[in-house]
């Protein structure tokens, strides 16, 4: 094995058991926070999916979060069962990805990204309207995390887990030839279409397996703060998103953990200091 593969595996190996030793050797408060990065690394990784594969930069992701964290929560809050929840969380994340590829799979560059942000603030108003289903400015409250990872070091594992699979199945995407197609509509969309390949039809497929994964971390983050409530899909939240993968390196596979890193570390120390 090449010393770059040994230094690879030394670092991987290491970074597993930081993440196991964590809950053992830091205080509760801390772990909180890495599984709050966790949960905003799945999120960044659901842009950077598209942004750095496919050169398309969504500004509205929280709206596709929002939908699936909306959706375990509503069923949790009306007692359906967790597979129920689960359900009705993916069905609510399949068709708010549905409407926003259909929405922007025509289209690059600034013309996409100015779609994204009018879909996630749409979807951040229908959560402040739809009072009766979404609770309205007042949110959902008694949502209550699965038995089994119910203690914060339970839910914090579990998260790590969550993210770690779906890091692996980036990873597989991007080495995949769906994954060499993304980087030819990247370089240029008319070299596609000339060499048979419909450009469209892999757009709205990339922005429904991005919003799986959105839709992943939505239902962490309901199940994370025990509580729904529109800021679960405003700008700030989708921005942020597109902050963490430009901080950590866009198209890179572990740059969007980097970045939520930085980024829910500087939140939280500047916190401290100023008001919001």
């Amino acid at each position: 094995m090449s010393t770059a593969r040994w230094a690879g595996a030394t670092a991987l190996g290491a970074g597993i058991a930081g993440v196991v030793a964590a809950p053992y050797v830091l205080p509760s408060y801390v772990v909180s926070l890495l599984t709050l990065v966790f949960i905003a690394a799945l999120l960044a990784g659901s842009v950077n999916l598209l942004a750095g594969l496919a050169g398309l930069v969504s500004i509205g992701h929280a709206g596709i979060a929002a939908a699936g964290a909306y959706g375990v929560a509503w069923a949790t809050v009306h007692g359906l069962g967790l597979p129920a929840a689960l359900g009705v969380a993916a069905a609510l994340t399949l068709a708010v990805s549905v409407v926003y590829a259909l929405t922007t799979m025509r289209t690059t560059g600034i013309v996409f990204l100015m779609i994204t942000l009018a879909l996630g603030i749409t979807m951040f108003g229908l959560a402040l309207k739809l009072s009766s289903i979404t609770g309205g400015q007042n949110g959902l409250t008694g949502i209550r995390r699965p038995a089994v990872v119910g203690e914060w070091w339970q839910f914090y594992f579990f998260t790590a887990a969550v993210y770690g699979v779906c890091l692996l199945a980036l990873a597989a995407l991007s080495r995949s030839p769906f994954g060499l197609l993304l980087r030819g509509i990247r370089e240029s969309e008319s070299r596609m279409t000339s060499l048979g390949y419909s450009v469209t039809a892999v757009k709205f497929v990339a922005i429904l397996v991005s919003g799986v994964f959105a839709g992943c971390a939505g239902v962490l983050l309901a199940w994370n703060s025990e509580f729904m409530s529109p800021s679960a899909a405003s700008f700030s939240r989708s921005a942020l998103a597109v902050v963490m993968v430009i901080v950590g390196g866009t198209g890179t596979l572990l740059g969007p953990l980097a970045g939520a890193g930085i980024v829910v570390a500087a939140e939280y120390w500047l916190s401290s200091y100023v008001e919001r």
